[in-house]
């Protein structure tokens, strides 16, 4: 898995497109300040999505967005987002969002099983070669 980071003109289209693969799975969103360890906000709700909007002139706002059927639901605002990383395992299934905040707070979204995280250069296509 490798991390990078998204440049501000394409923070909308990236959460789109994380958004889109991995809308309802199960998602671990953690939150962590400059100085302080990383705090569970949900683990294991599934993702309804994250949005880049912009906030009546003041800048851009990025939002987390998760739930279940059942009701329980939450809702995680980032209103001054300085970076946003990205990170797509090989396995199709898993990723990585980091969003860091100007004051260095940093939130992260986890989708995916890492224990499923394949081997760079494993073929995943399905096929065996018979001899």
């Amino acid at each position: 898995m490798e991390t990078h980071e998204i440049t501000k003109a394409e923070w909308q289209p990236a959460l789109d497109q994380f958004s889109r693969a991995h809308h309802g799975q199960s998602a671990n969103i953690m939150t962590a300040g400059a100085i302080a360890r990383s705090v569970p906000q949900a683990l294991g709700l599934p993702l309804f999505g994250v949005t880049a909007e912009q906030n009546d002139g003041k800048g851009p706002v990025i939002q987390i967005i998760a739930g279940d059927p059942a009701g329980v639901h939450l809702s995680h605002t980032i209103s001054c987002p300085a970076r946003v990383r990205v990170a797509e395992w090989n396995d199709g299934i898993s990723g990585l969002l980091e969003i860091e905040s100007e004051d260095g707070t940093t939130a992260t979204v986890q989708v995916g099983p890492a224990e499923q995280t394949l081997p760079p250069g494993m073929i995943t296509d399905g096929l065996y070669e018979r001899e």
